[in-house]
């Protein structure tokens, strides 16, 4: 599979990364070795980059499969939603002992939100320049889905590396149009600021187009790879095959496709807090009268609601 250089970073990854948000505990909830078997199976496959994050509850998967992988050592890049220096270095520290690795490539800032968000985290941010003095992270990155943050983060000192919502139809890019976010990242990437996307295929909305949808982010030429949730081996294979520009027969993609998942409310464990709703930044939740109602069209099953549930109410099915 094509590689290319993550800015100038000096970080070579593939054009296509495994993320194992959709594996993990938050979404599929795959066992760690099935988890384990499919990220295997993207590296014999020539994918080199897997994408994690403390919120995930991934590591366990990723731990597995990098014991088991005998090839060349993948790119492996986490993210943690710490604020605080300490909460920061806990984050780090964590992801070295649970995945047993002895330095992360990329550690991002997770989710940030605006301006304020960001200056909110600075102890962490400079907490990852310590760390990456020491040699404990080879590039320090952060992750949006507001193009305008992303703006703000190419802007800061010490950030390397973006990871940005980006896909076909703009689908959760907030703050700004498709065309507008191309132009904030095309500028990152003449900085020299790494680039790999997050949700090319939409948060599952474009499954059905999936061939279409990777090679538009592909051919766009602005980010240096991007990373789909996969939680099987055939989902590895057709992704593959499209990177690799291989006709994928249509009875597969449709296999692969699947059905349809979609954001539950178990309303039997809701209290109703509301917490959910002012964790999402997409507005795909709002207030309702037994628990909070969800506009499908807007969600994009990036789970982050899911965590702050009190009751753990929250699953993607």
């Amino acid at each position: 599979m094509k590689k290319k250089q993550l800015g100038k970073t000096g970080i070579e990854v593939s054009l296509l990364g495994i993320g194992t948000l959709t594996m993990s505990p938050m979404q599929r909830a795959l066992t760690i070795d099935d988890g384990a078997a499919v990220i295997l199976h993207a590296l014999e496959q020539g994918i080199t980059l897997i994408d994690t994050a403390q919120m995930y509850g991934s590591y366990p998967q990723v731990a597995a499969a990098l014991r088991q992988w005998k090839g060349p050592a993948p790119v492996v890049a986490s993210k943690s939603a710490a604020r605080s220096r300490e909460a920061m270095q806990a984050a780090v520290e964590e992801c070295l002992q649970q995945t047993g690795l002895a330095h992360i490539n990329v550690f991002l800032l997770h989710a940030v939100r605006d301006a304020a968000d960001i200056e909110a985290r600075r102890e962490a941010l400079q907490y990852l320049r310590e760390a990456r003095k020491l040699g404990l992270i080879k590039a320090i990155g952060a992750s949006s889905h507001s193009a305008l943050t992303i703006d703000l983060l190419a802007n800061t000192a010490g950030i390397e590396v973006l990871h940005p919502m980006y896909n076909r139809d703009g689908i959760g890019i907030l703050d700004a149009t498709l065309a507008e976010m191309t132009d904030i990242l095309k500028r990152a990437r003449d900085r020299g600021i790494g680039i790999y996307a997050m949700k090319p295929l939409g948060g599952g909305h474009l499954r059905n187009d999936a061939a279409a949808a990777l090679r538009w982010i592909f051919e766009s030429q602005v980010v240096d790879s991007a990373v789909v949730g996969m939680t099987s081996c055939d989902e590895v294979d057709m992704n593959v095959a499209i990177v690799r520009d291989e006709t994928v027969a249509d009875g597969f993609a449709r296999k692969v496709a699947g059905r349809e998942r979609h954001l539950f409310i178990n309303t039997g464990l809701c209290q109703n807090c509301n917490a959910c709703v002012e964790a999402c930044q997409q507005k795909a939740l709002r207030p309702g009268e037994k628990s909070p109602a969800i506009d499908h069209e807007l969600c994009i099953l990036c789970g982050y609601c899911a965590p702050v549930c009190p009751k753990f109410a929250i699953r993607i099915i």
